[in-house]
């Protein structure tokens, strides 16, 4: 019955995470080539930057809203259908459209609206196949689930890469491949994925909208969860920060105009990137067999520490490279056991609500840490290394600071990082 059981979740994690990659892919691509682009047919060159700023901000914000109010709808969908399927289908379908007005947008104002439609469908299909996860897969295998997703987060984001690259000019193709394929991937998806409906017993017997004010017992629940998600929040601060204008930082260390920085930047990324994907696929296998997370947690944070630090140092190509793999792994590790470790501390039927919130510890950091790493390059002065006015060195130093202050809560985890200290196939009790 286990290796079934086994078989039956790698299937499931499989079909989750390829859905995983079509929808973050399809969000990839109007960031790397659709909005400089149609930025750049209807702005001046001196307003491209402020305008795409504002562009992605607006987006941000919406994603921020979307990811967990769409899980919390999900959660009280009723209907043959089930409660995850209806939203992954409306995303996708909103999404794609959404997309074709990003193409054809012709004013700021309508960027700006398609831009932020398109943020809102696919949150709400990111929230629905987290939920997904949540609800089907056994706790034995969520490390090798998280490791996937971990992985297909990095892999979503190559093909709008490579069409950019082979098609530059046409940002039709570049924008709209990816959302294509996530309407395919997700029709087909949904006549495989089992998605039972909401029970009648489930929320007494009727659906409530909004949510009730959370008891004193309930919060005690929520606290282990509110402690992972802060976790989360200042691993992807770390690295946002560590990794925040990588191609200026290799021009003014080494000395290289921004074109001829731009190879550097590649290597490095794909560097970091191959890295991120071997490490969550190995360490999510590893993790999900003994179900202990504590030392991936701490190993995660130290080498993104010594990452940062050594960036922080870095003048030459060698050991940028050498910091940027040993942050993905770093990276990848964490990536494997960070979703695992928070579906311990959620709620029963709650998969959806909470994972949307758990979602926007990803995503809040990547939205504000250029803001704070462009107040960071002020604060110190001139860098110490290269002698320009944007001081890197602090920068990278107070990354790894933050990486290392993540360990701060695992004290107050340790009734949840081992499989001993949980139900082995179910997450905590509902209080509702």
């Amino acid at each position: 019955m286990s290796g079934r059981g086994g078989r039956g979740d790698k299937r499931q994690i499989a079909l989750f995470a390829l859905i995983n990659l079509v929808l973050l892919g399809s969000l990839t691509a109007p960031v790397i080539t659709g909005l400089p682009l149609r930025i750049a047919g209807l702005v001046g060159e001196d307003q491209r930057t402020e305008t795409l700023a504002f562009v992605t901000v607006c987006g941000a914000i919406a994603s921020l809203v979307a990811n967990p109010v769409f899980g919390f709808l999900s959660d009280r969908t009723r209907g043959r259908w089930g409660r995850r399927r209806p939203w992954l289908l409306a995303g996708v379908a909103g999404g794609w459209v959404a997309s074709l007005l990003v193409v054809n947008a012709q004013s700021v104002a309508g960027l700006t609206l398609a831009w932020v439609l398109a943020q809102t469908a696919y949150n709400a299909s990111l929230a629905a196949v987290a939920a997904l996860l949540g609800d089907q897969v056994r706790e034995r295998s969520r490390a090798m689930a998280s490791g996937v997703f971990g992985a297909a987060a990095f892999l979503g984001t190559l093909p709008p890469l490579v069409l950019a690259g082979i098609l530059p000019g046409r940002i039709d193709i570049v924008v709209l491949a990816m959302p294509t394929a996530a309407v395919a991937v997700v029709l087909v998806a949904c006549l495989l994925l089992r998605d039972p409906p909401l029970s009648e017993t489930a929320g007494q017997g009727r659906v409530r909208l909004r949510p009730a004010m959370p008891s004193r017992a309930e919060l005690r629940a929520a606290r282990p969860f509110a402690l992972v998600t802060l976790q989360r929040l200042l691993m992807h601060l770390a690295f946002g920060l560590a990794t925040s204008f990588t191609l200026f930082f290799v021009s003014d260390r080494m000395r290289l105009s921004p074109e001829a920085a731009g190879p550097v930047v590649a290597l490095v990324t794909l560097a970091g990137g191959s890295a991120i994907v071997v490490s969550a696929l190995v360490t999510g296998s590893l993790a999900g067999k003994r179900g202990a997370y504590r030392n991936w947690i701490v190993a995660a944070a130290i080498g993104l520490a010594v990452a940062a630090a050594l960036r922080a140092v870095s003048s030459d190509v060698p050991p940028l490279v050498a910091g940027a793999v040993i942050g993905g792994l770093a990276l990848g590790a964490y990536y494997a056991v960070d979703l695992a470790l928070a579906l311990r501390t959620i709620p029963a039927e709650k998969h959806g609500a909470y994972l949307g919130v758990f979602n926007t510890a990803e995503t809040l950091p990547s939205t504000v840490s250029p803001a704070i790493a462009t107040a960071l390059l002020l604060v110190g002065g001139s860098d110490p290394i290269s002698g320009r006015s944007d001081d890197y060195l602090a920068l990278y130093l107070v990354a790894a600071v933050v990486a290392l202050t993540a360990l701060l809560p695992l004290p107050a985890l340790r009734g949840v990082l081992t499989r001993r200290a949980v139900p082995v196939e179910t997450s905590i009790p509902s209080h509702s």
